[in-house]
């Protein structure tokens, strides 16, 4: 060797052993790092945003949004009671590190670091004790001369005194620096005769909200001390909005909606309910799983019933009755809107503007249902490739009318008299097909049966609210609210309910049809059985699995080829010995293919997490929901190789376990 090479040897072998003497003493750092947790002083005040329940256990809207931030710092939570303004100065002496619900003002920036994203916006109300009938909200002169206590240091203090000064007000301010219990029985007591706090923060029997005098963003509030620690919390914060942008709303829904002035109707609203009476109710006969009448009692059933019996007593000051009148088509229902007969009438479905061209206010959903085409069995495969669809409509629904225009503003109606003679006309070939809710089936399975006929999922819903006369804004208000009370799992429940007795009752009215009939299938259901007992010990589990599911393919779903949205279905299933789910794509059409561009023999019968290993757990988590659980899903979803937003909606489409998404630019 030359002593060139072998001074070029001395010398790599040198940088060799310094470099592993480096990362040896670097090494232990780096493993005491990993290891350390950081230890936050966080605040802990009596409210919505921080609840300990008779167990002990800790949740609340502040509760939650922290443990999503550890989630992604790894964060350990040291919990600080007491008041929410003694907290307040706590955090600006640097005893605590964090404390949630605080508003941003100039002058509290000086003493404390504020978070960039706020952890939502809050409204604040005038809350009276339930006794107290001096305080009228539609008059607030009577507001004057009243003593209204606020929490020290809020910013609902400046808020209020602006409220107070726009409206003419002359009300005292007491600043309080109690606890919520302890303000609360000052207003019980009488020492203050109104009190500011925020929406949600109590039943109705501690105290009720008069009227709202404003909004503001808060934030988490962070002890300048911690400089490092607002660092992180931006971060994680930050990557919470881009994982779950909805999380805001969703902690909003569960800790503060249920209060406030949604839950109870105004002075106005009340004094036309006591003038008024009964609330009358249109609706339209024989449209089960919706609404029908009863033929032994006479009376209304359906989901709407079991609607209007929970929307009755969802106000905290008041009862609403109803009084439910059945029409035999929805336009007559709509005739005797228009005449003063009725008060309102469901199902309606109505846009904006047709609402004003036909003189009414739509009200928010009460229910929400699919829509199905019905086509000959026949034409499953070929449906989508007609030029021209003609679709047969019931003459007075204008329900259906105007979906059509929305949805499908090319196919051409033909009217007929009833849904029976819509199904005769489409097995006769005079139409393509029939539009029908998926929980109005059950009513036409048994002539589908005997036409030959079968359905195909259109990917669309369709909303049925109630309309009113745009003059009863008073009743509109009133109805909006009860519809904002009722829980979505109560209508769901319902309308599930009654689908599924509809069912059963077509079962026994074809069996009371014939009583030889009924003996003929009595035996061969026995035989049946008997058969299946013979056969069970030589089927394997396997054999029995995939007789029993409903299989699925591209075909089912050939109608929506040409949709001008990006429609795609998945099967749903468990990732193989995992708890994670996965989808296998079962079909996509032309916009999917455009948007993703991606081929179809390049996507269908391939698996989601295999051919897009970037998505993330909450498409799947979405996925799983609606082909599972038979929800339907609408979310926002960024889509990381495009850089684009879409709005994207997920329902069950042809059996459980499979699902379809549709696609379009947010």
């Amino acid at each position: 060797m030359s002593p060139t090479a072998r001074n070029r040897c001395l010398v790599h072998t040198a940088l060799v052993l310094v470099l592993m003497l480096l990362l040896s003493a670097l090494r232990p750092s780096v493993a005491q790092a990993q290891g350390k947790q950081r230890i936050v002083r966080v605040g802990w005040f009596e409210s919505p945003f921080n609840i300990i329940d008779e167990q002990g256990r800790r949740s609340g809207y502040a509760y939650d949004y922290q443990q999503e931030i550890a989630a992604y710092t790894g964060w350990t939570y040291e919990y600080v009671e007491g008041s929410w303004s003694d907290l307040l100065k706590m955090l600006a002496d640097g005893k605590i590190d964090l404390l949630s619900d605080v508003s941003y003002t100039d002058e509290r920036a000086q003493h404390m670091l504020f978070s960039s994203l706020p952890m939502g916006t809050e409204k604040y109300y005038l809350y009276a004790d339930p006794q107290n009938k001096e305080v009228n909200p539609e008059d607030y002169a009577t507001f004057n001369g009243k003593k209204v206590g606020a929490n020290e240091g809020s910013v609902q203090v400046g808020l209020f005194q602006e409220w107070a000064k726009a409206n003419g007000v002359k009300a005292e301010v007491v600043e309080l620096s109690g606890s919520e219990k302890q303000n609360l029985e000052k207003l019980s007591r009488g020492d203050i005769d109104l009190y500011l706090s925020m929406e949600g923060f109590f039943s109705a029997d501690a105290a009720v909200p008069v009227c709202q005098i404003g909004t503001s963003d808060y934030f988490f509030a962070v002890s300048k001390s911690q400089p490092e620690l607002l660092v992180e919390l931006n971060n994680a914060m930050g990557r919470i909005h881009d994982d779950d942008q909805y999380l805001n709303q969703q902690l909003y829904a569960k800790y503060l909606q249920s209060s406030g002035m949604s839950t109870r109707l105004n002075a106005t609203e009340k004094a036309w309910l006591d003038s008024h009476g009964a609330i009358r109710v249109a609706y339209q006969d024989n449209y089960l799983a919706f609404c029908a009448t009863d033929p032994d009692s006479g009376e209304l059933t359906g989901a709407l019933k079991d609607y209007l019996e929970v929307a009755s007593n969802c106000m905290e000051n008041a009862t609403l009755d109803f009084t439910a009148i059945g029409y035999p088509t929805a336009a007559a229902a709509m005739d005797a809107l228009a005449n003063g007969e009725v008060d309102c009438v469901f199902p309606a479905n109505l846009t904006a503007y047709d609402g004003e061209t036909h003189g009414v206010f739509v009200t928010p959903a009460l229910m929400r249902t699919d829509m199905s085409a019905v086509v000959r069995e026949a034409d499953q495969k070929s449906f989508a490739q007609k030029d021209r669809v003609a679709v047969a409509v019931n003459v007075d629904n204008p329900n259906y009318d105007l979906f059509l225009q929305d949805h499908f503003p090319d196919w051409r109606p033909i009217y007929f008299v009833n849904t029976q003679e819509c199904l005769k006309a489409v097995a006769d070939g005079q139409a393509d097909c029939l539009l029908i809710s998926n929980y109005r089936y059950n009513n036409i399975a048994k002539l589908c049966e005997k036409y030959g006929l079968t359905t195909l999922s259109t990917g669309i819903g369709m909303d049925y609210c109630m309309a009113v006369n745009r003059e009863d804004t008073v009743l509109y208000s009133t109805l909006s609210k009860a519809i904002g009370a009722v829980p979505d799992s109560t209508v769901n429940a319902a309308l599930s309910h009654y689908y599924t007795e509809d069912a059963r009752t077509g079962v026994m009215d074809s069996l009371n049809q014939n009583l030889l009939r009924v003996a003929v299938i009595v035996l061969v259901v026995v035989a049946l059985i008997l058969l299946f007992m013979l056969l069970r010990g030589i089927l394997s589990s396997r054999e029995k699995k995939d007789r029993k599911q409903r299989t699925v393919s591209k075909e089912d779903f050939a109608l929506f080829d040409d949709l001008p949205i990006s429609y795609s279905v998945y099967h749903v299933s468990h990732v193989e010995h995992s708890e994670l789910y996965d989808a296998q794509i079962i079909y996509v059409n032309r916009m999917f293919q455009e948007y993703g561009g991606l081929p179809e023999e390049a996507t269908v019968g391939r698996r989601v997490r295999e051919l897009f290993p970037y998505t993330g757990e909450e498409w799947f988590a979405h996925a799983k929901r609606a082909a599972l659980d038979g929800q339907t899903v609408e979310y926002d979803y960024d889509d990381p190789l495009t850089m684009k937003t879409y709005h994207a909606t997920v329902r069950q489409v042809i059996a459980p376990g499979y699902c379809a998404i549709t696609y379009q630019r947010a």
